[in-house]
Parts: C-alpha cells; sequence; structure tokens
C-alpha cells in the first residue's frame, strides 16, 4: 500500500500523503485467500506482543536510567535500544553522565548484566518483529497475486521511507 500511495495520492507538505476520500474509494484491496489470512493473523498477533513488549522494555529501562544513573531525558541512541551492543549502550550512559558523572566499576557491572538480561532479549525480539513484517509483506505480495518480477520491480521503484527494508530475495525477483 504504501508503494501504491505514494504514487496515486497527492503529496503535502513533508512528504505527508494526503488520503483524500474518493480516491481511499477505489483503493485496491486484495481479498486474500483462508491460508493467507490465518498466517497474517498470527504473524500479526505476535507483532503485537512484540510491540508491547518493546514499549515496556523502553520504559522500565528509561526509568531505572534515570533512577540509578542520573539519566533524565534518553539520547536518540537510548531510545534505538536494540541497535546498541553493549558497549555501545555503555558508551552512551557515560556520555550522557558527562565528565561529573564517571561510572563506578559496580556501574558499568550493573550496565552490562542489564543489557544482557533486557537489551540482549530485546534485540532477538526485534529480529523477530522484523522477519514477521518481511513475511507479512510476502503474504499481501501473495495475495495480490504479484509475480516475482513485480515484486521486484515494486522494491527497485520504492519511494522513501518505506515502512520495513526490503528482503533480498524479494528485490532479486527470486
Amino acid at each position: 500500500m504504501w508503494w501504491h500511495n505514494w504514487r496515486y495520492l497527492p503529496h503535502m507538505k513533508d512528504e505527508a500523503l494526503s488520503p483524500m476520500g474518493r480516491l481511499m474509494e477505489s483503493l485496491p484491496i486484495a481479498e486474500p485467500t483462508p491460508a493467507i489470512r490465518e498466517a497474517a493473523e498470527t504473524a500479526v498477533r505476535r507483532l503485537i506482543e512484540i510491540t508491547a513488549s518493546r514499549q515496556e522494555t523502553h520504559r522500565v529501562l528509561h526509568d531505572w536510567l534515570r533512577v540509578e544513573f542520573a539519566i533524565e531525558k534518553p539520547s536518540n541512541k537510548l531510545h534505538n535500544l536494540t541497535a546498541l551492543d553493549s558497549d555501545a549502550f555503555i558508551a552512551e550512559v557515560k556520555h550522557l553522565r558527562g565528565r561529573k558523572l564517571p561510572l563506578t566499576v559496580a556501574g558499568l557491572q550493573a550496565l552490562r548484566q542489564e543489557h544482557t538480561t533486557t537489551i540482549e532479549p530485546a534485540r532477538h525480539r526485534a529480529a523477530e518483529a522484523l522477519a514477521l513484517e518481511q513475511q507479512i509483506n510476502h503474504l499481501v505480495n501473495h495475495a495480490y497475486a504479484l509475480t516475482p518480477a513485480e515484486t521486484a520491480l515494486l522494491w527497485s521503484t520504492a519511494p522513501p521511507r518505506m515502512p520495513i527494508p526490503p528482503d533480498e530475495r524479494m528485490v532479486s525477483g527470486k
């Protein structure tokens, strides 16, 4: 839909799209087979669980950093916890604390432990979410009966800010 809407809906300021009523009425919606619907519903339910878990992890971890490490406002890097390995996580906490509040050995150990127990599992869930999003994308393409060549064309002409990165199998048309 992102690809379709990018081409057919009017563009507004800052690349926003205007969902004009008459254009939305003619939006092509494929009717999935029962198997596609069931697979998509299962994947979406799991994505909802992962999203809820991600939000809770961020809330709890940011609260812990505020209380234990005096980080009142998390940086953009800390908002994207799953992109940080242990060293990057510690470096960002150290950076936000500044020179006036150096990390102690106990603080360093606590951050490494928290990364292992909280962020690492979140990283695995983020990878699972990406795989599920790509699975749903594949199911939707299948519901629309897109050929591998059409799918490759879709990805090669993808608009900016596609919600998910392409699956290499889809880009190559295999």
